[in-house]
Order: structure tokens, then sequence, then C-alpha cells
């Protein structure tokens, strides 16, 4: 799997559920019942979306490379397991699920690359989001972020989450809430050597009713399939 299509799954559990540093804390007891009210109502927001929309803006930062990628598109998901993230900036690329196959399609390669969802996963907590499974507490430790910026700005809470337990990929996430549906607009995936992939939902549906259809995906005549072997 490339390293394009590993950052993109290692975000899906933080969109579907739904900088870095100079943090001030809140008092304690404020602060944990702050952030218990934030999650329930972020999880229950979760547990009533069926399937969603959104246009998405996403930056990824390879600090070794002191690279930046822009890039940006349409994102469609559908319980249970289905998927669609199809990048239309800065060139067209597709990958789509129906909860058991995973299609990574490249026009400019003409090549689709098969395989099946939980080979190309290295991480168990996506699929568990795609599943339905809305417990981040199970998962994270969870604590709300205070700073200048969201003391200004009441419509948003920033939740900081920490694996529990090792995640390919995901060492450290930031969740912006709008406190508007409790929905995540923003998300901030941290890896283990400080790379950062940053995602902005805009146009934001919750159960729009997509078809099944918008989760297949049929080779277009020329396209080389090609599957990669199992490990």
């Amino acid at each position: 799997m490339t390293s394009r299509s590993r950052g993109t799954w290692r975000i899906v559990a933080a969109l579907l559920c739904l900088g870095v540093g100079g943090f001030f804390g809140a008092p304690a007891a404020q602060a944990a019942a702050a952030v218990d009210e934030v999650v329930e109502k972020v999880e229950a927001t979760c547990a009533q979306t069926q399937d969603l929309s959104a246009r998405f803006q996403q930056k990824a930062t390879n600090r070794t490379l002191n690279e930046d990628r822009d890039a940006s598109g349409v994102f469609l998901a559908k319980r249970p397991g289905k998927m669609r993230w199809e990048y239309q900036k800065p060139e067209p690329r597709l990958f789509v699920t129906d909860g058991k196959t995973l299609w990574d399609y490249s026009p400019a390669d003409k090549q689709v690359r098969v395989q099946e969802i939980a080979q190309a996963l290295t991480s168990r907590v996506p699929m568990s989001f795609l599943a339905g499974d809305c417990t981040l507490r199970r998962d994270f430790d969870i604590s709300l972020v205070e700073n200048a910026a969201t003391r200004s700005d009441p419509r948003i809470r920033i939740l900081d989450l920490r694996p529990k337990r090792p995640e390919a990929g995901i060492a450290r996430m930031f969740l912006e809430v709008s406190v508007k549906g409790y929905m995540v607009e923003k998300t901030t995936v941290l890896d283990a050597y400080g790379n950062t992939t940053v995602i902005a939902l805009t146009n934001l549906k919750l159960n729009p009713g997509l078809s099944d259809d918008q989760f297949q995906f049929t080779p277009p005549a020329g396209v080389r399939v090609v599957a990669p072997d199992k490990p």
C-alpha cells in the first residue's frame, strides 16, 4: 500500500466519529466534567449517523523532508463498512470500499490496486468506526484543549486523543468539534515521527441517504488491475 493511502486510512476513525503546543489547562474537576460532556455528545452524534458526505481540504506535512502536500476532494461514508475518498486536487485519485474490498484507482497511471480491506488497514480503529462502534474512550485517553483560541471562540471544542495501545500511524489526534450538532469539523493526526495530517471538512451532511452503488468500483477499459501479495 502506498504512503498516501496509509495516510488516508489512519484518519478515517476521526472522520467517522463524528496547532499543537502551548496549551493551558483548566482546573482539573472543571476540565474532567467538560471533556466528559463533549465526548458523550460526539459519540451520540456518531451513533446516530448512518451515512455522511463532505468536502475536505487536506494538508500532509512530512517533517523529515520538510515538505507539505495539499489536497482536496469529496468524502462519503456509509455503515457498515463503506467509504469513498475521492481526491480531485492536485490530481484525481480514488479510494473506495464496499466494506470487504478496497479499490485504489489512479487515472494518471491507468491502474487500480485491489485488496481485502482487512489487509489494507494496519490499524483496527478505522474499521471499528466504520462498523458503527463510537466508543472513543475504549481506545483513547482524552482531554480537552484549553488555549487562547478556544476560549475566544465558544463555537468550538478541541479534544486531544492519545491511543491507550500502540496504533499504526496514530501517536496523537486532535478533533475540532462544533458545539452546533457536535460534529467533527477538523482533524489533526500526528504519527510517531512528528508528521502531521490535517483535514478540514466543509458542506458536511449527516444521513443524506447515500446509495450503495457509490461504494462500488468497476475498472474502466484499459485500466490495469493489480492485486498485492498477501502477507
